[in-house]
């Protein structure tokens, strides 16, 4: 009869700990999406797509990058709507602008270092991330 229990007692445990995993896996963002998250990973993977183009030597000419000021996104939290915000998402958008009337390695470069340069200052969490998208290291 003991060694029903005992058995009984990790058949229990192992079964909570399979669907803990379940639950720990299918969790991949506990937060929701912000209209400002939303917007910078479609940033980041229209230009991941730019970049490979330029790696493989294809023809950017006809690539256009459209997207909304990031400072009017509404953000994750508030703590993301720090001074300088503005002035950045400005240079980021006048980037994107030089890109869509020429487009080329060196206005995509632009582009790529407004991402750095406002995530070094305001939110380094992406840094690694927007790292991968420079051409030349």
């Amino acid at each position: 009869m003991k060694k029903l229990v005992v058995i009984g007692g990790i058949i229990l445990f192992a079964a909570c700990q399979q669907q803990e995993n379940k639950l720990t896996q299918t969790i991949i963002d506990p937060n929701d999406t912000s209209e400002m998250a939303l917007l910078m990973r479609d940033m980041f993977f229209q230009l991941e797509e730019i970049k490979q183009k330029i790696l493989l030597g294809e023809d950017i000419a006809q690539e256009q990058l459209n997207f909304e000021l990031i400072h009017t996104q509404t953000p994750t939290d508030e703590s993301f709507l720090k001074e300088g915000l503005v002035p950045m998402s400005t240079a980021y958008a006048n980037s994107i602008e030089a890109f869509n009337k020429q487009p080329s390695s060196k206005n995509f470069s632009s582009i790529v270092n407004n991402c750095m340069s406002c995530h070094t200052q305001l939110c380094p969490g992406p840094l690694e991330r927007i790292d991968n998208l420079i051409i030349e290291k």
